[in-house]
């Protein structure tokens, strides 16, 4: 091999073949660079044309918006400048927006003034201004009944008791159109009197009470043989599960080995302290469907394993509503109770509630909210597995009975014994 012959793979070569590879690597960086502009160009155009389309969907929408509160705005102008017999503004306007709500036409969508929110918030707070008993409007006698008076409080105290009829409160003498005004007007301000015109047997006693805070009663536990009676006044505030534990606590120690759960009469609650006390009765479930108005579907289970191992009974009627039949129907659905008494209320809906700047706030129907078995009560209620009528017919109250005259609470004992 001759010593200066070139070799193939010399450093001359490769110098060539690298010339030539660079020219070769200028024009798909070239085209490269021209991809990427037009790529940009066309990415521009189209998030602009996507942009302008959106624009012009909001900008559409907020004209008709505007078109409604116009026309809002020029009827409320029109009527302030033209009604001959004059208007309060504020009042037109409380009565337009509790309007709005009346429109959806539901039941338990409402508009509440700034006032009357302040009184419901109050209400679940877990303790009330009053004297201190729960009361009931007896339809035979045309008066207010009282069938419950709180250990300890300012009625007991001024020597109020069960049974007792209160005739007139302050000025307002009771009847059937006036009783939700006595109601109200036995509330007040701590530290004033409230008196009370009261017929015990053929007496007629003048009763004078001072009003202070009073605990809120939401659940009344009693022993009946071996059988824990607990009646469930309402599920409004977190009170109601404390008082609940407290009474399966108490039923344990009495050695009580079953349970008759009453909710006759009570009008519903809190999600939150349903599911809490439903947790200590019920095995690892779903205990609520919650479905919104687009069909979304959410669920809310048990905290836990733990569950009320015991033979359960729940008494209802047409008066129990909302939580009250989620209560009923989750213990049926699982298997853990016999259901004892007439159909529910049939209230299936849940709402939920918005302050708005002024203290004011709204309550909306914004969900369906269905049993462990997702199947709807709404309309519909809660049919019984055994039906039982009171004596005195589906008006009468289980208030005014004994525990022996009442037939619905003797079913679900006569139940349970066995």
């Amino acid at each position: 091999m001759d010593e200066n012959e070139v070799l193939p793979g010399s450093v001359e070569e490769n110098t060539q073949e690298s010339k030539k590879v660079k020219k070769q690597k200028k024009i798909p960086l070239f085209s490269a660079i021209v991809l990427a502009l037009i790529l940009c160009v066309g990415v521009f155009i189209s998030t602009f044309t996507i942009m302008q389309t959106r624009l012009d969907a909001k900008v559409a929408e907020k004209e008709r918006e505007l078109n409604r509160y116009s026309k809002f705005g020029a009827l409320i102008d029109f009527v302030e400048e033209q009604y001959v017999r004059g208007i309060d503004e504020n009042e037109l306007f409380e009565d337009a927006y509790a309007a709005i709500l009346d429109g959806t036409k539901d039941p338990y969508s409402c508009y509440m003034t700034a006032e009357e929110y302040e009184e419901y918030s109050s209400d679940r707070s877990g303790s009330y201004v009053g004297i201190g008993v729960n009361v009931i409007f007896d339809s035979d006698e045309g008066v207010m009944r009282v069938f419950r008076v709180t250990p300890d409080s300012p009625a007991e105290k001024a020597g109020i008791k069960p049974g007792d009829l209160i005739t007139k409160v302050g000025k307002i003498s009771v009847s059937q159109e006036t009783y939700n005004d006595a109601v109200e007007s036995v509330k007040g301000e701590r530290g004033t009197t409230v008196t009370l015109s009261v017929r015990r047997g053929q007496k007629e006693l003048p009763f004078t009470v001072t009003r202070d805070v009073c605990p809120t009663v939401e659940v009344i536990y009693e022993k009946i043989e071996t059988t824990a009676y607990i009646q469930i006044l309402s599920f409004r505030t977190t009170v109601a599960v404390e008082q609940f534990s407290n009474a399966l606590k108490k039923a344990k120690l009495d050695g009580c080995t079953s349970y008759l759960f009453d909710v006759r009469n009570n009008p519903g609650g809190d999600l939150g302290v349903i599911c809490d006390i439903l947790d200590q009765l019920i095995k690892k479930a779903v205990l609520v469907h919650m479905v919104d108005a687009k069909g979304n579907d959410t669920t809310r289970e048990t905290k836990t394993d733990a569950f009320l191992d015991a033979p359960m009974a729940v008494l209802c009627n047409k008066n129990s509503a909302s939580a009250a039949e989620l209560f009923t129907a989750d213990l049926r659905d699982n298997k853990h109770a016999y259901i004892v008494g007439k159909t529910t209320y049939g209230k299936g809906t849940m709402q939920t509630i918005r302050q708005l700047t002024d203290g004011s706030a709204i309550k909306l129907t914004n969900r369906y909210y269905n049993p462990t078995s997702n199947v709807s009560y709404d309309g519909i209620g809660i049919k019984p597995d055994l039906e039982v009528e009171l004596p005195g017919g589906p008006d009468s109250s289980h208030y005014l009975l004994t525990h022996e005259e009442d037939t619905q609470l003797q079913a679900a004992l006569d139940y349970l014994r066995k």
